[in-house]
């Protein structure tokens, strides 16, 4: 299916339901922040700004110089995300130097591939094909998603694909540098008050989730002006 395609999809009669879905998601994944022993501790403003500011290891799209960050914090398993991701893809393509998008991670407990999925993408992010890995996640997750076990072999014909050496990707997705990297993104997640997926970010700003590709258009706009 074209992107164009399943955005109108989104639009007209999906929309309900992934909203739906997003609320259902934040609401369990609070009840599991909160009956964490020690919980995630929530940043006051200047902390926060910290949190989100770009970091080097960060995955990003767009110019460093651009008016506008975009942080989205992502779980590869879940529905909502892969419902946004042919938006933002969009979005991506038609603000290459306004717009800076930036993906974290924040697993969600529900989800036995959530982590396994992350550490894939991350572990093909060391050969520099993050992004490639990114797309055919959320492209099959019908094939991968909701599975009873955490797998992390479900996605070695994905690596395959986008040529990465097979040996180095083996020992990566297993290693404790990668999860280290996921867990920092999902702390500090925590700690930015985040209990669902997708959370998005405008320049350091919680935004509701948009309603569809129009409605981002729409917000991105409207802050062009006076950034420019």
């Amino acid at each position: 299916m074209q992107p164009t395609a399943r955005i109108s999809l989104f639009e007209d009669k999906f929309v309900l339901g992934i909203l739906v879905l997003t609320v259902l998601i934040a609401v369990f994944g609070g009840i599991f922040l909160s009956k964490s022993p020690s919980g995630p501790t929530v940043l006051n403003k200047e902390e926060s700004k910290e949190a989100l500011s770009v970091k080097p290891d960060d995955w990003i799209k767009g110019v460093p110089e651009a008016p506008i960050t975009i942080v989205e914090y992502l779980d590869f398993e879940c529905e909502a995300c892969q419902a946004y991701y042919p938006i933002t893809k969009k979005l991506q393509e038609e603000y290459q130097s306004k717009v800076r998008f930036v993906v974290r991670y924040f697993p969600l407990p529900g989800h036995k591939n959530s982590i396994t999925s992350a550490t894939a993408a991350e572990a093909a992010g060391i050969q520099g094909k993050f992004w490639e890995m990114h797309d055919l996640l959320y492209e099959n997750q019908k094939t991968w998603g909701e599975k009873t076990a955490p797998d992390p072999s479900l996605f070695t014909e994905y690596a395959k694909q986008i040529g990465l050496d097979m040996e180095k990707f083996s020992t990566d997705i297993n290693s404790q540098q990668v999860l280290s990297r996921i867990n920092r993104d999902k702390i500090a997640g925590g700690s930015l008050g985040i209990s669902g997926t997708p959370t998005f970010f405008i320049n350091g700003e919680k935004i509701p989730n948009p309603k569809g590709y129009d409605d981002f258009k729409s917000i991105i706009d409207g802050l062009l002006p006076s950034t420019q």
